[in-house]
């Protein structure tokens, strides 16, 4: 077991990092200096952010369909994509904390959800999906 985290601790790990990342004032700074210094400034225009979302966004919900074959739970994904689409809405077309919010918790839902899915399911376990 050297080396190998408890069964089960992924999902939560993962719960709480975003979390942390969501309401820790200092994070926006702290980014924004970490890639300055790297020199990735360029990085902190509004072009640039608004297309890392979409991209990023892109890569949660191309994670979430390709589970979805092996799973077969639709739920998740269409959890995955409403939360996507209120991120974006709540960003960049009404600017709303609640909507931007509300999209997290449900994306970061999905993405719990599908992980327990996945640790359900008999094709997964077997080795053959995943």
């Amino acid at each position: 077991m050297k080396g190998k985290l408890p069964k089960g601790i992924a999902p939560v790990a993962s719960a709480f990092s975003s979390l942390v990342a969501l309401v820790c004032p200092l994070c926006i700074p702290a980014v924004g200096a970490l890639l300055a210094s790297v020199g990735l400034g360029f990085a902190l225009k509004f072009e640039v952010l608004k297309g890392l979302l979409i991209v990023f966004l892109g890569a949660a919900l191309l994670s979430l369909g390709w589970s979805l074959r092996i799973h077969k739970k639709w739920r998740i994904f269409l959890l995955g994509l409403t939360g996507a689409i209120l991120i974006y809405v709540g960003r960049h077309i009404w600017f709303s904390i609640f909507l931007m919010g509300a999209g997290a918790a449900m994306l970061m839902g999905a993405s719990v959800w599908n992980i327990w899915a996945k640790s359900e399911c008999d094709q997964c376990k077997d080795g053959d999906g995943g």
